[in-house]
């Protein structure tokens, strides 16, 4: 299992996670850090090549998780404003 440097994006951590499997290729994972430290693993996507292929496909992946939980995230808040106005609250 290698481990590749740390990458910060938009307040987030990730850290690309790259294993080696049956007949030298490679998996890509990572493990990303909120502004809370709050851990989580996504992944495991591939069958690489090369592992800088593999740590590439890793950063992607958490990259693309952070952004789908930014609009979930924004959603939710506009979402429960629209309530609060409509409400009055």
């Amino acid at each position: 299992m290698q481990h590749g440097n740390a990458v910060e994006y938009s307040g987030w951590v990730i850290h690309p996670v790259v294993t080696e499997s049956k007949g030298d290729r490679f998996a890509a994972a990572a493990t990303i850090v909120d502004r809370d430290g709050e851990e989580r693993t996504v992944g495991v996507d591939g069958d690489f090549a090369r592992s800088q292929e593999a740590m590439d496909r890793a950063v992607e992946l958490a990259i693309a998780w952070i952004h789908r939980r930014r609009v979930v995230s924004d959603h939710y808040v506009r979402s429960s404003q629209a309530t609060e106005i409509d409400t009055g609250g």
